[in-house]
């Protein structure tokens, strides 16, 4: 193994050449090499470019307590690049025994895929959200959480908010009280609402855009309805204004207090605390809005962005 890893990492040799040189096969090489970094015999540094000017602005103008700013027009899709960026920042904060909460979306599905495998231990990980939508299948909170713990499996645990897709009031509020009732699911919903690190997308408005507005049609609201109301963006379902304001309208209602949910007031109080870490991932430009009244209602306390997002969100 520690030839393979000389070889390989201080000479640049391919594994081809090192299987000739040592007189074992490639796969060989390949499982040594996965068994090292397994072991922690190998440390990964990533040094990704990040705009140190933006990020103290970003952080000084709305009151967080972290910015991270990854470079404009990269190689690559802006998704994946934040959430490399997202997962080195939470390895970085992460500590062994702690409770980590999940929204949904594409920036966080690629942040559980960056991250290192058995980095972290005994892990306890909760959806944000039992919600999906009823035709199309997203990247719920359940999804990730079952993503996550496969990253840190043995030494995780794994939990699941029940899905319903219910329009009526009446029925998703007759529906709460009655899994409330059940003491393992009222545990597991509780425990959502006091995570020490809470992973959280945000989602723009727009046409065809999957998630929030898909499962917003589904409940007979358009998009175009939603820009009526003043709606910029959404939180783990929760849309706000502009100025960050959760919009509350009776046409909404349906929509917004789901069976179980951790609402938008709640990452409001964890993003107020020292001892906690709501993590916003998003960018891309087409994200602006949404990424500016999400900081204005501070809803997170840390943000994970782009280059043009964060010059953006900082001019008056």
């Amino acid at each position: 193994m520690v030839q393979c890893l000389e070889l390989y990492y201080r000479q640049g040799r391919s594994q081809k050449d090192i299987a000739s040189a040592l007189g074992v096969s490639a796969a060989t090489v390949s499982r040594l090499l996965k068994r090292a970094f397994d072991e922690g015999l190998v440390r990964v540094e990533l040094d990704l470019p990040r705009t140190q000017e933006l990020e103290t602005a970003l952080a000084e103008r709305f009151g967080l307590r972290d910015v991270v700013v990854i470079a404009a027009g990269g190689r690559g899709d802006v998704k994946e690049e934040l959430g490399v960026a997202a997962a080195a920042y939470f390895e970085k904060v992460a500590a062994n025994g702690m409770r980590v909460g999940l929204s949904c979306g594409f920036t966080l599905y690629h942040t559980i895929r960056a991250l290192r495998e058995r980095r972290v231990r005994d892990l306890a990980l909760y959806p944000l959200s039992g919600e999906s939508t009823l035709k199309l299948v997203d990247l719920s909170p359940n999804t990730l959480a079952g993503m996550m713990a496969a990253k840190y499996r043995p030494h995780v645990t794994a939990y699941a908010l029940p899905v319903q897709h219910l329009v009526s009031l009446r029925q998703i509020e007759r529906e709460r009280r009655r899994l409330l009732r059940d003491p393992e699911v009222r545990q597991i919903y509780e425990a959502a609402q006091a995570v020490d690190i809470a992973l959280v997308g945000v989602g723009q408005i727009g046409e065809q855009t999957p998630g929030f507005c898909s499962l917003a049609e589904s409940y007979g609201v358009s998009v175009k309805r939603l820009r009526e109301f003043g709606i910029v963006g959404e939180i783990n379902y929760q849309p706000f204004d502009a100025e960050g304001r959760i919009v509350d309208e009776p046409e909404l209602r349906a929509l917004m207090r789901r069976v179980l949910s951790v609402g938008g007031e709640r990452l409001q109080d964890l993003s107020r605390r020292d001892d906690r870490y709501v993590i916003a991932v998003a960018g891309g430009k087409s994200k602006i809005e949404a990424v500016r009244g999400a900081l204005r209602g501070r809803f997170m306390n840390v943000l994970v962005t782009d280059e043009d997002v964060a010059q953006a969100v900082l001019k008056r």
